[in-house]
Parts: structure tokens; sequence; C-alpha cells
């Protein structure tokens, strides 16, 4: 199989989800280390106009949103299982509520702390992804971020008591996805104090971290895009066309997210079911690109 390749960049919350679980799974990546802000002239032949951090490339087949890239990587990997059997819905509620609602709450109060140290301009370009990132957005939001953020952490506290892990003896999606918000809260130690005065809580946080940074090396983004530009579309078949959506393979589409980053991807319907979408598109510089997205969060058009 071709190297599993992650795109992504040290600060970025929804790729230490995923960090997190490559580590817990044992699976070796190459790290390919992306910019913060647009333009992203090294990723973009790859996603189109997607420009969320994490992506997931493996040859010429491309995974977006931490959720599709976590299924995907469960069934490269399914031991250790990062989905519990039994526990996929639970752990999928969890899920979204952490990557939203839990993600939103940190990042303001966070950023507020950080935001001398950050990149000139960082909040302008998430502005332009939605207004609720504005530096004006984010400072007039941090306060009753921060008061929604420690009741989360009460919460989280409280379940992980008489557990080692949120679902109980084992690793799973829901403490990734929990995982990444709380971890960024570390990068400001006044904010962090919080989280050190609920000792299942820390505990909890520090059990991950011994995971490890992983089995990881370093890779140029040229030189990912030369192995998209030399392989061929590989996880394209098999799948249903899920009930009621009037498309049909070959069929031209649009896909971007319902939230934040209005920037459509654009290609030719692969396969669609229930729970992913994947669609072909063509770039001048690396070929043919099977792009894959979660249904979940995510509007899909004719064009």
């Amino acid at each position: 199989m071709a190297e599993i390749i992650l795109h992504h960049y040290p600060l970025s919350l929804f790729a230490e989800k995923i960090r997190r679980i490559l580590a817990y799974k044992k699976i070796a990546w190459r790290s390919v280390e992306q910019p913060m802000m647009a333009p992203k002239p090294e990723l973009t032949p790859l996603t189109g106009g997607y420009r969320r951090i994490p992506v997931l490339q493996i040859g010429a087949d491309v995974y977006c949103d931490t959720a599709c890239i976590a299924r995907r990587l469960e069934q490269l990997r399914p031991e250790p299982a990062c989905v519990p059997p039994g526990q996929a819905g639970l752990a999928g509620l969890i899920e979204d509520w952490a990557d939203h609602r839990l993600m939103s709450q940190m990042v303001p109060p966070v950023v507020v702390d950080l935001f001398a140290a950050l990149p000139p301009g960082i909040l302008a370009d998430r502005a332009a992804m939605s207004p609720a990132l504005g530096k004006e957005a984010i400072f007039a939001a941090a306060p009753h971020a921060l008061s929604q953020a420690l009741v989360s952490l009460d919460r989280l506290d409280g379940q992980l008591r008489d557990r080692p892990f949120l679902l109980g003896d084992a690793f799973s999606i829901a403490d990734a996805a929990c995982f990444h918000p709380v971890w960024f809260m570390k990068q400001s130690a006044r904010l962090f104090a919080a989280v050190e005065a609920r000792p299942a809580l820390a505990a909890w946080l520090a059990r991950i971290e011994a995971f490890g940074p992983g089995d990881a090396r370093p890779m140029s983004a040229a030189e990912a895009l030369a192995i998209a530009r030399a392989s061929e579309p590989a996880d394209v078949a098999g799948g249903e066309t899920a009930a009621g959506e009037g498309l049909r393979p070959g069929d031209p589409v649009a896909i971007a997210a319902d939230d934040y980053g209005p920037e459509e991807s654009r290609g030719v319907e692969a396969r669609i079911s229930a729970a992913e979408i994947t669609i072909l598109r063509h770039d001048p510089e690396v070929g043919e690109i099977a792009l894959h997205f979660p249904r979940a969060g995510y509007r899909i058009k004719e064009r």
C-alpha cells in the first residue's frame, strides 16, 4: 500500500486528533507541513477549493475532514479499534459534539491569550472562512466561551472518574475528538490550570499524550505532489447511491462544508453513500484525484 501522508501543521487542533489516532494505532506516516494560512499552493492541487487542515493522502486518494480520515484509518488498521463494537453511534455523537461545540468553547479564550504570538493576519485569514472567526468576534466571544468550556471540563472530568477513557477501558474516537480541544487549551498556561484542577481529566490527558509522537517521518510537499502525480485513485469502487439524492456516478458536483470554510471542491461523483461521498477531479499539476468527504457537515450540489 502507498504511504500514509498527513498534511498538517503543529498547532492545528484537528490535526492533533488524527496524530493521536495514528500514534495509538502505531501507524507509520509521513508528515507534510502546510501553511497555517491561505494560499496553500502545494495543497490545493490535491483538494481543489478545500483548505482545511488536516488532509490525509494515500497515493491519489485524498481524505478531507477528520471524521472521514479517522474512519479510513480504522479500515486500514482495524486493531486496536478506535470505533468500539456496539458503540459506534455513541462515539460518533461525542465526536460531533467535541469537534463543534467543545472546540468552539476552547478556541476563543486560547486565541485571545495567544494572540500576540500568532502569525500576523491569522484572524483576517480565518474571517474569510467565517465572520465568527475574525478578531472582533473572537475577542467578544472569549469570556462566555470560557465559562461554557469550564462546564464541559466538569462533564468530562465526571465521566472519567471511574474509567481510564471516555467509553471505558480503551481509547476511542470519542477520546481523540475530546482530546484535541483540551490539548489546545494547554497552549495557555493560565487557562490550562482549569484542566490541572480536575484530576481525572488531567490524568486522561496525560494518558493520551503518553502514546508519544508516533512513527512520523518528514516529507516535502513537492514529494507528496509527485506521489499523487505518479498514482491513480484506488479507493473508488463499491458503495451504494444513497436513496433520494438524485445523483449518479459521473454527475458534476460541488461540495463544501456547511459551517465554516465556504470554498468548494468540484468534480464528478464517483461514489456516494449515507456516510461518505467521493468525487473525482482533475488537476493539471497532479492529474486525477479522488477526494473523499463525510456526508455529515457537507453540502453537495449539482453544477
